[in-house]
């Protein structure tokens, strides 16, 4: 039987890594070789077969791929990039409610392929502000948030930040907001009168907390049981990660209200 592109693509290493090779760039015979540290004999069938399904082709001594092998390679990369993003922080991604992430953003999830723990500032108080947050939110040109509950520092935080210059929007939930205008209610006010400043109210359960700049990512989830983590946080400072995170803020402030004033 004839091999599908099923076969051909995902049950051989080799064809595999040959296709994703040749996504960099095309590629003579002897750059292949070399990049498998093999013989002619040892990649050359495995081209012919490539070739014959069209994923491929042979130009001016270099190989090639086709249209069809740069779609099925994208894809290929795609669901690899997928897999090792799961793969790299397993606990962590099984034991988390991944609801509040809206579906369009969960089939981009490897974009926080490159990401890392954040840790709280104080070890003995896991409910203190992460130290890679705190370092690099006041490098920050902007600060798009969204967040579930309050930490007693963030309004006066959120207020001198804002104060000096940098733009800030946050979106809370109904719950928080209330709680912002009666225990925080002289910090809140100031914040809302500055032009850089946007507060927008999410009427519904909120599973996720994020902060975005143009520095950093941060994500944190609830657990599995319902009990928010206030330990773990994934960070990135990868490009596509902080793209990511600006479309999620989208994804809220799309589905949120703004207040004005207290």
């Amino acid at each position: 039987m004839e091999n599908s592109y099923l076969d051909l693509v995902l049950f051989s290493e080799k064809r595999k890594k040959i296709l994703l090779l040749l996504s960099e760039g095309p590629k003579s015979l002897e750059e292949i070789k070399s990049f498998f540290d093999a013989g002619p004999t040892s990649v050359q069938p495995q081209i012919k077969l490539l070739k014959d399904k069209y994923l491929l082709y042979q130009e001016d001594n270099k190989y090639k791929l086709t249209p069809v092998g740069e779609i099925i390679v994208e894809s290929l990369q795609n669901m690899i990039n997928t897999i090792e993003t799961f793969e790299s922080k397993q606990e962590f991604w099984n034991s988390h409610k991944l609801d509040g992430i809206p579906l369009h953003l969960l089939k981009r999830i490897s974009d926080l392929k490159c990401s890392t723990f954040a840790r709280p500032l104080d070890e003995a108080n896991i409910f203190s502000p992460h130290k890679e947050f705190v370092e690099n939110i006041t490098k920050s040109e902007f600060v798009k948030g969204i967040s579930p509950f309050i930490h007693p520092l963030y309004p006066k935080m959120f207020l001198n930040f804002a104060q000096k210059g940098i733009s800030i929007s946050l979106i809370v939930t109904e719950a928080v907001f209330n709680r912002m205008k009666t225990e925080f209610r002289h910090e809140v006010g100031e914040f809302l009168a500055l032009n850089n400043t946007h507060i927008y109210v999410y009427d519904k359960e909120m599973l996720l907390s994020s902060v975005v700049t143009d520095c950093f990512l941060s994500l944190g989830l609830f657990y599995i049981n319902g009990v928010y983590d206030h330990v773990n946080d994934i960070i990135s400072f990868d490009p596509k990660a902080l793209q990511w995170g600006e479309d999620l803020y989208a994804y809220y402030k799309g589905l949120s209200r703004e207040v004005k004033e207290i």
